[in-house]
């Protein structure tokens, strides 16, 4: 055998040892990058303005191109690394989209992305002194920025004498951002002229008139939203908000605070810097174009009804929006110029609007209650952004308080169940606990009959379903309503299920394990899939009732949809 021969035999030899490797490495790089799902820690910027495209930063651990699910978006990962391009329609009805990044694996936690009407720009150090104090070319604006370090952020802005300069941040409410913010407008010598520490709960909003023209600085800081031993400013990666600044109109709520689910008409806007009777359309949040991703408000101790859905109210051009809720009560507006001169007669199913404009005013309302019959009744302003400190009373047809709340939970807000004993009319009394009033004292009083009903939570938005081996998914049971007619036997399943995964529906009988929590067990058969499901729970007595089951509440929201992703197998 010639050498060339040899050499011939032995390249081969080589060489098909290394197409071997080859043909391995190749095959199993796709399993090895997608070995775990995305984890999204945060959104840089954390919104955009309606219309434009947002180059968005993603953090976290992301093996990229990741896919996308941001319903009411166009995003497509950029060819840069950690990089999304980000198109907002200019006609998206919503105020909050949701992104979620995710594998053949599974998926990263939904985070928060603001919509807004603004011009916006991008915070640029170093900014942390009045001195140094980032100038602002025109208003209004939306600024994004980072408390990098335990550090303070400035803007100076040109005023003129008579302006309102609104400041308001979003942080912690609306994103999550582990701060709780202080907002200034100091002088350019640093003399302090207006603060604000807690308007939206933890985030600040302030109005500044200008005494005369000149350059104010908006100077913002913050601690941390979680109290710690140190009382220090607060700083770090992810600690961002979104800062806007304007002298124009600026809306915080719409007047009336409800709306009926049905034959919904327009209504006003109310807050800083706008004409009276603002008008603006309302529709359901996010339209037809988050269908597949709509937020509900929480079903917690204010005893919400589980049939109302969040509106969204909007000026025709959409440059002010504000949230309003769709209630299946009668809507009632109870407010008027002059405080309220003589109670007010309402059903129990109602929804009132109601504004304690002056000192000490006390507002009341009638409700005829059959003996045997059971209430919900709830005051709410603190969860609708507003600073009242509300307390009710409810007396019987004889005078006597025979309930009162001042705080339910966290919020401030206050509920009161309360069955009947007496036939007749009752009157409802709501106040202000420290006996404050104003242009910014509005409140929703909801009463309903307290049905027998329920309420299905799951222990989390997500589920991966492996291709050898069932998977489990907790949903937990609440029952509301009147104790004496309970609601019976809830038949749990998931419904839209993809072809290849299977589940048997369960029970939750009324006493017992499964009253309060019942496991739903699904099985793949090894096809690959990721999207959206629901988990449906009905009853027939002792009447017809279906409801979704929700996630866990986030930033004020509940979705009723969790992320299936089926592992694919080998």
């Amino acid at each position: 055998m010639t050498e060339a021969v040899v050499c011939r035999k032995r390249f081969s030899t080589t060489s098909i040892i290394r197409t071997c490797i080859a043909f391995v490495v190749l095959w199993a790089a796709p399993h090895n990058i997608e070995a775990a799902p995305p984890v999204l820690e945060h959104l840089l910027p954390a919104g955009g303005q309606r219309g434009t495209k947002v180059i968005v930063t993603c953090t976290g651990t992301v093996t990229w191109p990741p896919k996308v699910w941001a319903p009411g978006l166009e995003v497509v990962p950029s060819s840069e690394s950690g990089k999304l391009e980000v198109t907002i329609p200019g006609d998206l009805p919503t105020d909050r989209v949701w992104i979620r990044l995710y594998n053949a694996e599974g998926a990263s936690a939904l985070k928060p992305f603001l919509i807004g009407s603004l011009p916006e720009i991008a915070e640029v150090e170093p900014n942390d002194r009045p001195r140094t104090a980032q100038a602002v070319a025109s208003l209004p604006v939306t600024i994004n920025g980072t408390l990098k370090d335990a550090e303070v952020d400035c803007y100076a802005v040109q005023l003129t004498a008579g302006q309102i300069l609104v400041a308001a941040v979003d942080a912690n409410t609306r994103l999550g951002s582990p701060i709780d913010s202080i907002v200034q407008v100091v002088s350019p010598q640093g003399v302090v002229l207006a603060e604000n520490h807690d308007d939206l709960l933890l985030d600040p909003r302030l109005t500044f008139k200008p005494p005369a023209d000149g350059t104010y600085v908006v100077r913002l800081f913050a601690f941390p939203a979680a109290p710690d031993a140190s009382i220090s400013f607060k700083g770090g990666a992810g600690h961002f908000y979104r800062l806007t600044l304007t002298t124009g109109p600026f809306a915080t709520l719409s007047v009336p605070l409800s709306m009926p689910l049905t034959n919904r008409t327009s209504t006003a806007l109310a807050g800083w810097n706008l004409p009276t009777e603002f008008p603006a359309t309302v529709v359901p949040l996010g339209g037809d174009k988050l269908v597949d991703q709509q937020e509900f408000e929480p079903l917690d101790e204010l005893l919400r009804d589980p049939a109302a859905r969040v509106g969204f109210a909007h000026s025709t051009n959409f440059e002010q929006t504000a949230r309003i809720r769709l209630t299946p009560q009668a809507v009632v507006s109870a407010f008027s110029e002059s405080p309220q001169a003589s109670p007010t007669t309402i059903t129990t199913s109602a929804s009132v609007t109601g504004q304690l404009r002056g000192r000490k005013q006390i507002d009341e309302y009638r409700v005829a209650l059959t003996k045997g019959k059971q209430i919900a009744l709830s005051v709410e302003a603190r969860s609708l952004g507003q600073p009242l400190d509300a307390v009710v009373k409810l007396l019987d047809p004889m005078g006597t308080v025979v309930a009162e709340s001042d705080d339910t939970g966290p919020s401030r807000d206050c509920v009161i169940v309360h069955l009947a004993a007496h036939d007749g009319e009752y009157r409802i009394k709501v106040a202000d606990r420290t006996q404050q009033g104003g242009d910014r004292a509005w409140y929703l009083l909801t009463v309903r009959e307290d049905l027998p009903d329920f309420e299905l939570t799951l222990a989390s938005d997500a589920i991966v379903v492996p291709a050898d081996k069932p998977a489990e998914l907790v949903v937990r049971v609440k029952r509301r309503g009147h104790p004496n007619s309970a609601t019976g036997p809830i038949t749990i399943q998931p419904i839209s299920l993809p072809e290849g995964v299977t589940a048997a529906a369960v029970v939750s009988a009324p006493t017992g394990p499964t009253a309060t929590e019942v496991k739903l067990g699904l099985q793949s058969m090894g096809k690959s899939f990721s999207g959206p499901i629901r988990i449906s729970g009905t009853s027939t007595a002792p009447r017809e009732i279906q409801h979704f089951a929700r996630t866990p509440a986030v930033l004020g929201a509940e979705f009723e949809t969790v992320w299936l992703t089926a592992i694919e197998k080998p």
